[in-house]
């Protein structure tokens, strides 16, 4: 998956120490169509001040990197976010086709983010690793946010699916390097490329070095 950069580029203060990757959604339920990404990034941008993240995932499992990681970032209230490496908004939809990109995007997201920290892929733990909001109003106070889980729970992805799919990811996945091809793609990991090409949304047979392609 591909992480665009439009970086604010707000100056941002050094983190106490990495301790979170903080899961959110947007929390509008008056913004749920083909251009809900689009408008919560330009709030965002236009009112960081007040607060923001590092990343946005919505709009068919697009990924937006708007604030640098491993700085602090203001989403998770005072006493999470100067332990919080990145934080990550879900843009909310109404179509069950998007949601499901999104939630894709949304899990590859946060266990790359916490792989990157050298935190746990575990989803409210005790110690370190991955967060949701409503974690840190009930356990670190200093807000009263209950995200994400309603609104997955809305689309029939409990809190117990959530912490699956985190620790163990939906999917299998590969890294381009020089020489991979859909076709020795495919015999690695006993697929076809017409498989390899649905899972990935790709229309054409090519792929770039550094890519991440969903293989199982």
């Amino acid at each position: 998956m591909n992480i665009e950069k439009q970086l604010i580029g707000m100056a941002q203060t050094p983190l106490i120490e990495s301790r979170y990757i903080i899961a959110h959604e947007s929390g509008n339920p008056n913004n749920v169509w083909a251009n809900s990404l689009a408008n919560e990034l330009n709030y965002m941008k236009r009112n960081w001040e007040n607060a923001f993240v590092s990343h946005w995932v919505g709009g068919g499992g697009r990924i937006v990197q708007i604030a640098r990681t491993g700085l602090v970032q203001w989403g998770a209230g005072p006493r999470a976010n100067p332990y919080s490496y990145a934080q990550v908004e879900l843009a909310r939809t109404n179509d069950r086709p998007t949601f499901e990109k999104d939630y894709a995007a949304f899990i590859w997201l946060l266990r790359h983010l916490a792989d990157e920290a050298g935190l746990p892929k575990s989803l409210n733990g005790s110690g370190k690793g991955i967060k949701t909001h409503r974690w840190v109003s009930e356990n670190l106070g200093g807000t009263n946010h209950v995200d994400p889980d309603g609104y997955l729970k809305s689309w029939g992805v409990s809190m117990v699916q959530f912490k699956k799919d985190l620790e163990k990811s939906l999917h299998k996945l590969h890294l381009v390097v020089r020489g991979d091809t859909l076709w020795s793609l495919s015999r690695r990991y006993n697929t076809s490329v017409a498989v390899l090409k649905s899972l990935n949304g790709l229309k054409s047979d090519r792929i770039i070095i550094g890519q991440i392609l969903k293989v199982g």
